[in-house]
């Protein structure tokens, strides 16, 4: 019975050293909890401002370079089709048949590439053009239907041949030249 009378006695003690363990445990957890918590939300939330902040500028970048090169030729289009219907004498419904017939029959002979002033190549010699800034899927493969598969081709692109390309491709006059892809693909073809 002494045993147990002395174990009684004890238990305040032992249970008074169990509850300042307990509550060290459980104040240390949760405070590295809650930093970690902190920690990972701020790189978190300064990711997603960054991603943000690429796509955004890109997209308004691109949407202005678009708009900007596509306005006058709307502003032009828009222009002769209201002088054409002003200065039509004829009727709306042959005024309809004419601009369908003439956008149906509507070809345009395309210019020639001059390969021998930037060379040759076929897919075997391939690089991965979407790499040049500005040329995404389709238009490494239009590029790819006229004949260019590599850097060096593109490096060695004059002024003339720009202008040819940009024609074949229906891409915007001057975004080759605005997005440098002769010197792009100069430096590509170094490394």
């Amino acid at each position: 019975m002494t045993e147990l009378t002395e174990f009684i006695n004890t238990l305040p003690e032992y249970l008074g050293i169990f509850m300042l363990m307990l509550s060290t445990f459980i104040i240390g957890y949760f405070s590295v909890w809650w930093f970690q918590k902190l920690n990972y939300k701020s790189l978190i939330s300064r990711l997603k401002n960054e991603v943000n902040e690429s796509i955004i500028q890109k997209s308004v970048n691109d949407i202005d370079t678009i708009f900007t090169e596509i306005k006058p030729k709307i502003i032009e289009v828009i222009k002769n089709a209201q002088k054409e219907i002003l200065f039509s004498s004829s009727s709306p419904q042959k005024t309809a048949e004419k601009t369908r017939t003439s956008f149906v029959s509507y070809n345009k002979s395309k210019p020639e590439l001059d390969f021998d002033s930037f060379g040759y190549a076929d897919e075997y010699n391939k690089d991965d053009l979407t790499l040049v800034k500005g040329v995404g899927p389709y238009i490494e493969q239009k590029l790819n239907e006229i004949g260019i598969y590599n850097y060096e081709q593109i490096s060695r692109l004059r002024e003339s041949d720009i202008r040819i390309i940009t024609d074949l491709i229906d891409f915007f006059p001057g975004r080759i030249e605005r997005d440098d892809w002769v010197g792009q693909a100069g430096a590509l073809k170094e490394h």
